[in-house]
């Protein structure tokens, strides 16, 4: 056996042991940053907030919103965007209910629907990125409070959601001013 060959050998042993040593490096590494830290798995913060445009006749023009800010490091598609905005009135009782655990009820439905329009079935949010869905809705002047539930599901069949929620009184010295409608 020539030096050469020994040398080549020799060689090609060692190139063996490095791509061996680097699938396990690899393997650890995706261990710790993906599965350890869970750095796949959702890291967004969802709010939602109810914004009061103003009064028309008998009444109140509100914007819905939802925020989602994706502070992770990988891409999540969501699905199921959806809402339901339900309110106290005047006339009713103030009630708490066995369904929210001994809450205060807010029995009159306003609204429900999907912050998606009907031609989407799903969204997604890149690392990094704040996305802001609205939707308007009206309510009657007899409202005196507002609760807005606010949904989504992670469309990668985990079984992950979220929810958000706010709730607002809707007296007369709200900050924003009703607008004046025409005189006839």
């Amino acid at each position: 056996m020539t030096f050469d060959e020994v040398l080549k050998n020799y060689a090609s042993s060692f190139q063996s042991i490095i791509t061996a040593c680097s699938l396990i490096v690899g393997g650890c590494w995706v261990y710790f940053k993906y599965l350890r830290r869970q750095e796949n798995y959702p890291n967004i913060e969802f709010t939602a907030d109810i914004n009061l445009i103003g009064k028309q006749g008998e009444w109140w023009i509100i914007e819905l919103i939802a925020i989602i800010e994706n502070k992770g490091k990988v891409q999540h598609k969501m699905n199921n965007f959806r809402f339901d905005l339900n309110a106290i009135f005047t006339e009713d009782q103030v009630e708490v209910s066995n369904e929210w655990d001994g809450q205060v009820d807010f029995p009159q439905q306003i609204a429900e629907g999907s912050f998606l329009p009907k031609r989407y079935q799903f969204f997604f949010i890149d690392p990094g990125v704040k996305a802001k869905y609205s939707y308007i809705v009206r309510a009657p002047v007899k409202a005196t409070f507002l609760i807005l539930h606010s949904w989504f599901s992670y469309a990668d069949n985990r079984g992950y959601n979220h929810t958000a929620e706010r709730t607002v009184s809707l007296t007369e010295d709200q900050k924003c001013k009703p607008v004046i409608s025409p005189s006839n």
